[in-house]
C-alpha cells in the first residue's frame, strides 16, 4: 500500500495504533523491544552472539556436540537409504504395471528381464510411465511452489521439530503405495503417483536446512549443509547394495521399514532447534503485521476505528488465501535475493530434468538393468560423499561460496553434454562422476541465503527459494520431455540433455554476477565487524529491516 511509503519517517512504536484493537499498547511495546534488541542474537548459531569459551573452535567438534545437526544427519541417511533403494525399482515396476493394464502384457510376466526395445507392450508401458512421472513431478512441484514459503514461515513460529515430524509421517505414503501396487498388480499406477505427490507436500529437507541454520555459525553453514547432503549421498551409495540381492517387492518393503524407522526416530529423539524467544518474536510480529494490514485497508472507512465484522472476516480470508504469495515476496527484497531466485530457477530446471528422465532414458536407449542402476548410484553416492563431506569445506575456504557455485554449475553443464552424446553405459557412468562436482551447488546456495537472512526468517527464506526451485522442477522435466520427443529416433536421441546444459549456463552467469560481499561468508563477517566497530545500526536501517519482516 502507498501508505507504507511514509514508514521510514516513523518510529517503530508508531506502526501500531493505540486507539484501536489491532495495535494495542502491548504490540507497541513489543515492537519497541524488537527495535532496541534487533542486533542481539539469541541463537547459538549467530556470529554476533557471544560464544561460550567452552564451545569447540573447529567445525567437526562443534558439529558433533551441537543439538540437532547430528540427528538430522542420521535422518538424512535413513531417508536416502529408503529413497535410493527404490529409485531403480520404480521405473521398472511402473513400466510393467502400465504394460499389464493398458498394453495387454500377460499378468504372469514382467518387463524386468525383457529388453523393452524388443517387446512392444513393455516399450509402450515405459513411454507411458515416463509421461506419468513427468506429470506427477509437475503437479508435486507446483504444489510445493505455492506452499513451501508458507510452510517455512510457519516453522519460524511453531518450531522445526513439529513440522519435520509431520513431513516424515507424510513421506511414508510413497513406499506404502509402492508395496500395495505390487500386491495388487492390476491397480492403476495413478494411485502411486498420487501418494508420491502427497508425500512431497512438506519437504523435510527444507525445514532441516532452517533447523541447522538455527544452531550453526555463518562461516560453517555451507560445510554443515555439505555434510548433510554427504550423508544423503552415503545413503544413495549404500542403498543399491541392499537392493541387489532382493526382489522388487522386498526392496519396497525395506524402503517402508526404513521410512518408518526414520519417523519413529524423529518422534522420540529429534530436538527442537528454534528458541522459544525467536518463535515468540516471530509470532508477535505476525500478529502486529496482520493487524496493521487490516487497518491500512479498512481503518479509514467512515473515519471509524473498528471495521465491520463481515469486512473483517473477508479481509482475513483474503489474506489467508494470498499469504503464500506474500511470503515469497521476500525474494524481491533486493537485487541479491532476486539474483539468487533466478539462479535457483535455472539450475533447478536442469537438475530436476536429469533426476526425472535419466533412468527412463537409459533403460529405454541403453538397456540399463538393476545392476547398472546400482553401479550408477554407487558412483554418485561415493563421489557425493567425497565432494560434499570433505571437499566442500576446503573449497569454500579457498575459493569462497561464490566461486564454488560457479565451478559447480560449470561441471553441471559439462556432464549434461556428455549425457547428450553418450553411446555406452560407460559414458553415462563417467558423466555421472563428473557431475558429482555439481552437488556442491545446493548446500552452498542454501548457506548463502541463510547467511543473508535474519534469525527469525530462516524458515521463510529457505521456503521461498525452495518454492522457486519447485517451480523449476515442475517446468524442467516437462521441457526436457518435450525436447526428448523431438530427438528420440534421431542419431543422438540424448541430445535433449543439451537443453539442461543451456539452463546450467544461464545459472553460471547468474552465479558470476553475485556480489562477493554478500555471497561469501568471510566478507559478511568482515562487514559485521565493521558495523560493530562503527556503532549501532541507525533507526532508518532498522526500519527497513522491520518493514521487510512485516
Amino acid at each position: 500500500p502507498s501508505s507504507y511509503q511514509s514508514l521510514p519517517k516513523m518510529s517503530l512504536s508508531s506502526i501500531t495504533r493505540k486507539d484501536d484493537n489491532y495495535g494495542n499498547d502491548n504490540n507497541s511495546q513489543f515492537l519497541q523491544t524488537v527495535e532496541n534488541e534487533h542486533d542481539t542474537k539469541h541463537m547459538v548459531g549467530s556470529d554476533e552472539a557471544p560464544m561460550d569459551e567452552s564451545l569447540p573452535s573447529t567445525f567437526i567438534p562443534f558439529f558433533i556436540n551441537s543439538s540437532g545437526p547430528p540427528q538430522i544427519l542420521l535422518l538424512s541417511i535413513l531417508y536416502a537409504l529408503s529413497l535410493g533403494s527404490t529409485i531403480g525399482v520404480v521405473p521398472s515396476v511402473m513400466t510393467t504395471q502400465y504394460a499389464h493394464i493398458h498394453h495387454n502384457l500377460d499378468i504372469h510376466l514382467t518387463c524386468d528381464d525383457i529388453d523393452t526395445g524388443q517387446l512392444s507392450s513393455c516399450r509402450d508401458g515405459n513411454s507411458e510411465a515416463l509421461t506419468t512421472a513427468t506429470v506427477s513431478s509437475f503437479v508435486s512441484n507446483m504444489i510445493a511452489f505455492f506452499t513451501a514459503s508458507l510452510i517455512g514461515s510457519v516453522s519460524d513460529m511453531v518450531g522445526r521439530r513439529r513440522m519435520m515430524i509431520i513431513a516424515q509421517g507424510m513421506s511414508l505414503l510413497y513406499p506404502l503405495a509402492l508395496v500395495l501396487l505390487q500386491l495388487y498388480p492390476m491397480t492403476n499406477p495413478v494411485w502411486f503417483y498420487a501418494a508420491d505427490v502427497t508425500s512431497n507436500l512438506l519437504s523435510w529437507i527444507t525445514i532441516s536446512l532452517s533447523a541447522i541454520s538455527d544452531v550453526i555459525p555463518n562461516k560453517w553453514r555451507s560445510s554443515c549443509f555439505g555434510i548433510l547432503f554427504g550423508g544423503f549421498s552415503l545413503g544413495l551409495a549404500l542403498s543399491p547394495i541392499l537392493a541387489i540381492p532382493l526382489s522388487h517387492f522386498e526392496v519396497s518393503c525395506l524402503s517402508l521399514v526404513l521410512s518408518t524407522g526414520g519417523f519413529l526416530y524423529s518422534l522420540f529423539y529429534l530436538p527442537e532447534t528454534l528458541s522459544k524467544e525467536t518463535s515468540e518474536k516471530m509470532r508477535r510480529l505476525r500478529q502486529v503485521a496482520e493487524a496493521e494490514a487490516l487497518y491500512v485497508v479498512y481503518g479509514n472507512n467512515n473515519n471509524s476505528v473498528l471495521i465491520a465484522a463481515a469486512k473483517q472476516r473477508i479481509a482475513k480470508l483474503t489474506r489467508i488465501l494470498f499469504r503464500p504469495f506474500r511470503e515469497m515476496l521476500i525474494l524481491n527484497r533486493n537485487y541479491f535475493f532476486r539474483l539468487l531466485a533466478v539462479l535457483a530457477f535455472f539450475s533447478g530446471m536442469s537438475t530436476s530434468g536429469d533426476e526425472t528422465l535419466l533412468l527412463y532414458y537409459t533403460e529405454q536407449q541403453l538397456n540399463f538393468k538393476d545392476k547398472d542402476v546400482a553401479v550408477l548410484f554407487i558412483i554418485i553416492g561415493l563421489l557425493g560423499i567425497t565432494v560434499q563431506g570433505f571437499g566442500l569445506h576446503r573449497m569454500t575456504v579457498w575459493l569462497g561460496e561464490k566461486r564454488v557455485v560457479v565451478v559447480a554449475f560449470f561441471f553441471g553443464a559439462f556432464h549434461n553434454c556428455i549425457y547428450a552424446f553418450a553411446a555406452t553405459k560407460l559414458d553415462i557412468f563417467v558423466a555421472a562422476g563428473i557431475g558429482s562436482v555439481e552437488l556442491m551447488a545446493f548446500p552452498t546456495i542454501s548457506a548463502i541465503k541463510a547467511n543473508n537472512a535474519d534469525e527469525f526468517e530462516q524458515g521463510r527464506t529457505q521456503g521461498a527459494l525452495f518454492a522457486v526451485s519447485s517451480l523449476a522442477k515442475a517446468i524442467g522435466p516437462v521441457t526436457l520431455r518435450l525436447a526428448y520427443e523431438k530427438t528420440n529416433g534421431t542419431k543422438y536421441p540424448g541430445s535433449f540433455f543439451l537443453v539442461a546444459t543451456t539452463f546450467y549456463s544461464v545459472a553460471t552467469l547468474c552465479a558470476m554476477a553475485l556480489p562477493k560481499t554478500q555471497a561469501n561468508s568471510s566478507n559478511l563477517e568482515q562487514d559485521r565487524i565493521k558495523d560493530i566497530d562503527g556503532g549501532e545500526e541507525s533507526d532508518e536501517d532498522k526500519m527497513v529491516t522491520m518493514r521487510a519482516i512485516l
